[in-house]
C-alpha cells in the first residue's frame, strides 16, 4: 500500500459474490467511505454532494492516476465505474457487479476506491461536473483510498476492510494528456489573499496550481471553462504563503 493509501485509511471495501444479483459466481463490489472525518479536496475544502468516487484495477498493483481529460496515465489500468454519488462530504455504500468472466480476465490485477475532484465554476458558483454521458471529461486531481484490494469469482470470496477514521483526500494532481498545448500566463498579480493571473485563450478548462516550491504544486481550486479567440481569462487562487509558484494548466 503507498503513502497516499496509508494516510487516507480510507474505504470501507467489502469484496463479495452473491447469487442474488446475478450468477453464483459473479464477484460484487461493494465501498464507501463514512469514518468519523470528511472526505476533502487538495485545498482543504469537504467534498460536493455529487462528486465522483471511482472503482479502478491496475495490472501492477499500482493505479497510475486519471489526466485532466479523464483518460488513464497508464493504458494498462482501466476505469470500471465513475459514480456521482458524494453526500455530506462521504462515498455512500456503493455495490458494483462484475461478472464471473470478467472477474476472472482480472484476477491478476489489483482493485482500488478514487476519489476525485471535478470542480468547476460554472455561473459564479463551484459545482462538480461529474461525467459527461456516462464519462469523466474533466479532472482536476483524484485521491487513492486503497490498491490492494483483490476480488475472486466466488461465491465465497473473503472479505476485507479498511477503517476510514481520518477521511480520504484528493492530493494527487491530473496532470494535462500527451500533447495537450498549454497556456501562457501574461500577466500575475496579488490583491488581499488572492492571486490573479491573466491567461491566454486556449479554449477547454483551465485551473491554477500552486505551491511553496516548483515541485510542490497542489490543485488550488475548481476549472474555469472558455472558448478560444474570446479574449484572455483571468483566474484567481488562495495565495500559498509570503511566497509560492503558480502554473495553469488546460485541458
Amino acid at each position: 500500500m503507498n503513502r497516499l493509501a496509508k494516510s487516507a485509511l480510507a474505504a470501507a471495501v467489502m469484496l463479495l459474490g452473491v447469487v442474488c444479483f446475478g450468477g453464483a459466481d459473479d464477484a460484487l463490489i461493494t465501498f464507501s467511505t463514512n469514518g468519523s472525518e470528511p472526505d476533502r479536496y487538495a485545498d482543504g475544502q469537504v467534498v460536493l454532494d455529487g462528486e465522483c468516487y471511482a472503482l479502478v484495477w491496475s495490472k501492477d498493483g499500482f493505479f497510475d492516476g486519471i489526466n485532466a481529460d479523464g483518460t488513464l496515465v497508464d493504458s494498462n489500468d482501466k476505469l470500471l465505474l465513475v459514480a456521482a454519488v458524494a453526500r455530506d462530504g462521504h462515498c455512500p455504500e456503493v455495490v458494483f457487479q462484475i461478472s464471473a468472466k470478467r472477474a476472472e480476465t482480472l484476477a491478476s490485477g489489483k482493485y482500488g476506491v478514487v476519489l476525485l475532484d471535478t470542480r468547476i465554476n460554472r455561473d459564479g458558483k463551484v459545482v462538480p461536473r461529474g461525467t459527461v454521458g456516462g464519462k469523466l471529461s474533466m479532472v482536476n486531481g483524484f485521491g487513492v483510498v486503497t490498491e490492494q484490494m483483490k476480488v475472486a469469482s466466488s461465491s465465497h470470496t473473503a472479505i476485507n476492510e479498511l477503517l476510514n477514521t481520518d477521511g480520504l483526500v484528493a492530493d494527487r494532481n491530473a496532470s494535462a494528456a500527451p500533447g495537450v498545448e498549454q497556456p501562457r500566463i501574461k500577466h500575475i498579480w496579488i490583491e488581499g489573499n488572492n492571486v490573479f493571473l491573466r491567461v491566454e485563450n486556449l479554449g477547454g478548462f483551465m485551473r491554477v496550481q500552486g505551491g511553496g516550491t516548483p515541485d510542490a504544486v497542489v490543485t488550488m481550486g475548481a476549472a474555469t471553462q472558455s472558448e478560444a479567440g474570446t479574449g484572455d481569462v483571468i483566474l484567481v487562487a488562495p495565495k500559498v504563503g509570503t511566497s509560492g509558484f503558480y502554473k495553469v494548466q488546460r485541458n
